[in-house]
């Protein structure tokens, strides 16, 4: 690690701290006004960075891959984006996290959920790991930097963004309003207990569904002889949808990384439900279930496939409906110069030397790619989500936290002769 993010590290590190328990001790529950935004806008501008606020663009409502956010958002909400303006002839970058947390109430009653703890070397509290690291990290690293090295000599976009539940009204929002990087990068503590040996370069495509099949009133009503129960036809298309499941994990794998040779595809069936009443033949019966898949298909290509594959096997009546959750897949490539550096900067930070390509699920690392024209990662410290309802407190590591300042610090210091 480069001596003088060591020592700024050392001379400022309960600072760093601070920055991240004040976040999380000023509120920002999902969907609800963002008090904490407040604190960010004005980090940004003591940066010295131009900062503007903004909510939905309606310019999302025509992406392909547009989802109707499924929470209503008061009129306090509101991302931010932070510009420091460089020199034009060098590659942009953008750095995002999301502020919004779940509700006060989801991991279970606490008698302040907004309360900052350190222990046992965590930092525990709502939003610690989802996504506040990820903003404190931010804010902290480019704070570091900047007087590490004052001008970075390029322009540099931070975003503080709503995007706990769908993407359109933060992510890709700002990718509409312009907020774009020649490269990305996302800051999200991992959840899945990788740490920074997990880097999100690979989003995977997501299509939900709810394919609908009728059934026949017999004579009298409730007579299978002849009628036909739209229950005991679902059964069979469910068959068939798990038929198309095993047939396309045995084709579609992934040919590269830490995945190499496993599916690419899957196919869940959610819930089935119908609004027949016992005694009588069930004359609608509809079942919602949801596709991941990857390169080469597209959001078209399996619906017309997966449509194909019913009409040739599931007889009668049927309609096959996409769902409000779709998202082409992206990936940003691992040998990409930028993503070289992200490792190359958690390698001399952390000593990590066996990286995990791994997909991320949500939409964050993919709008970017998609809409934004960058090539971008996610990456974050050691954390812990816990369960719905479990009781449980969210935490960070707080060495990790630490670790990953001076990681996101080397990279915005070298950035510009990296990626030149």
């Amino acid at each position: 690690m480069d001596e003088r993010i060591r020592k700024y590290i050392q001379d400022h590190h309960e600072e760093m701290i601070a920055t991240l328990m004040d976040l999380i001790e000023t509120p920002s529950p999902d969907g609800s006004d963002t008090e904490a935004q407040v604190l960010v806008k004005r980090k940004l501008e003591e940066l010295g960075m131009e900062v503007e606020s903004f909510r939905m663009n309606e310019r999302v409502k025509a992406c392909p891959d547009y989802c109707e956010p499924d929470i209503a958002y008061t009129e306090g909400t509101y991302n931010l984006a932070g510009v420091k303006k460089g020199e034009k002839d060098h590659p942009s970058l953008l750095l995002f996290a999301h502020i919004d947390t779940e509700r006060e109430d989801f991991f279970g009653t606490f008698e302040d959920p907004y309360r900052a703890e350190r222990k046992d070397g965590k930092i525990c509290g709502l939003g610690s790991s989802d996504d506040k690291g990820g903003i404190g990290m931010m804010l902290e690293a480019v704070k570091a930097a900047m007087a590490l090295e004052g001008d970075l000599g390029y322009d540099l976009t931070v975003l503080s963004l709503l995007g706990k539940h769908g993407g359109a009204f933060g992510t890709l929002s700002a990718m509409m309003k312009g907020y774009h990087g020649d490269c990305s990068l996302y800051l999200h503590p991992a959840e899945t207990g990788h740490g920074f040996q997990e880097i999100k370069n690979i989003s995977l495509g997501i299509l939900d569904l709810k394919l609908t099949v009728f059934g026949k009133p017999g004579i009298p009503h409730d007579d299978l002889s002849t009628g036909e129960n739209a229950n005991l036809k679902i059964a069979e298309a469910v068959q068939i949808l798990e038929e198309f499941n095993q047939i396309k994990r045995k084709e579609e794998v992934f040919d590269f990384g830490f995945f190499k040779g496993q599916p690419s595809f899957l196919l869940n069936i959610g819930s089935i439900s119908s609004p027949g009443t016992p005694g009588n033949i069930a004359l609608k019966t509809e079942c919602l279930f949801r596709c991941r898949f990857f390169f080469p298909m597209s959001l078209d290509s399996l619906y017309e496939e997966l449509a194909s594959f019913l009409t040739e096997r599931l007889e009668g009546d049927w309609t096959l409906e996409k769902g409000n959750f779709r998202a082409e897949p992206a990936m940003s490539q691992s040998d990409h110069p930028f993503l070289e550096l992200v490792k190359d900067s958690i390698r001399d930070v952390t000593g990590e030397e066996n990286f995990i390509q791994q997909y991320h699920g949500g939409r964050d690392v993919r709008f970017p790619i998609l809409y934004g024209g960058s090539v971008c990662a996610g990456i974050g410290p050691y954390s812990a989500l816990p369960l719905k309802g479990s009781g449980e407190r969210e935490w960070i590591d707080e060495k990790d936290y630490l670790n990953g300042i001076a990681i996101l610090t080397e990279i915005l210091l070298k950035y510009k002769k990296a990626v030149c």
